[in-house]
């Protein structure tokens, strides 16, 4: 039974990928090694423990706290910490609080046109989905009614200071094959370090000689170092936030 928390992997396709069956290795012991490349990931990508539950996975993001861009259009610009922002069968993205924040007064602002048709939102989303565009003129709704009652230019706010609250769903529904490949390698890394802890790469019974491979952790001419961190850091590159 596989105990991993987001399944990045498998030992079936760990097993594939590696041409092979670890057949003394138990499940407990293979699941804490896939465990232990989810965490990895995680932690490299900047999806920790403080800052979501699900790493790269699809989640519910409560009230998170963005400083307020004004783009040169007059546009707020909301970098989202857990990118791709997911959408609904509407085309709609999945946005349900956008709320200027500065100096304890808090303002919610209006992300639907309050009309009953399918494509409601008048948020526009990068196409990578890792930024929410709110239009230059912004709502302010009279509460509890969704009807807009006056708009206000955020264009005055370019040389202020303030935070947006957001709350969205964002985050994988499936798992990227990249994220799968590099939870392979480092899976597969950590089952072959159990035969090898030392690093060893040559053996001599006669004589007993050993010999190890150099510290430096980029490859070096003439010696034969692991490349596996330099795949897995290639496969990651595409996902790593530099907003965390």
């Amino acid at each position: 039974m596989n105990t991993t928390t987001m399944n990045y992997t498998t030992r079936s396709q760990v097993e594939n990928f590696a041409g092979r069956v670890f057949s003394d290795v138990s499940d407990t012991q293979f699941n804490a090694y896939m465990l232990s490349a989810e965490q990895f990931i995680n932690n490299d990508l900047g999806y920790n423990s403080a800052t979501t539950s699900s790493g790269i996975m699809a989640e519910s993001i409560v009230r998170e706290k963005n400083p307020g861009k004004v783009d040169n259009y007059g546009n707020l610009v909301i970098d989202v910490r857990k990118a791709p922002v997911n959408f609904d069968v509407n085309g709609n993205p999945i946005v349900t609080l956008v709320e200027y924040n500065f100096g304890g007064v808090r303002v919610p602002l209006q992300t639907t046109d309050g009309k009953t048709n399918a494509l409601n939102t008048i948020l526009e989303v990068s196409e990578n989905r890792q930024k929410i565009y709110y239009p230059s003129i912004y709502f302010l709704p009279y509460l509890p009614s969704v009807t807009p009652t006056r708009k206000t230019n955020l264009y005055a706010l370019r040389d202020v200071m303030f935070w947006v609250d957001i709350s969205y769903v964002g985050g994988y529904t499936i798992v990227p094959s990249d994220i799968t490949m590099a939870a392979n390698y480092l899976t597969l890394s950590y089952l072959t370090q159990r035969d090898n802890p030392n690093n060893a790469f040559s053996i001599k019974q006669g004589q007993y000689q050993v010999q190890f491979q150099s510290n430096n952790p980029r490859f070096t001419k003439g010696q034969p170092v692991n490349q596996m961190y330099d795949i897995v850091d290639r496969l990651l590159q595409p996902y790593r936030r530099v907003t965390w």
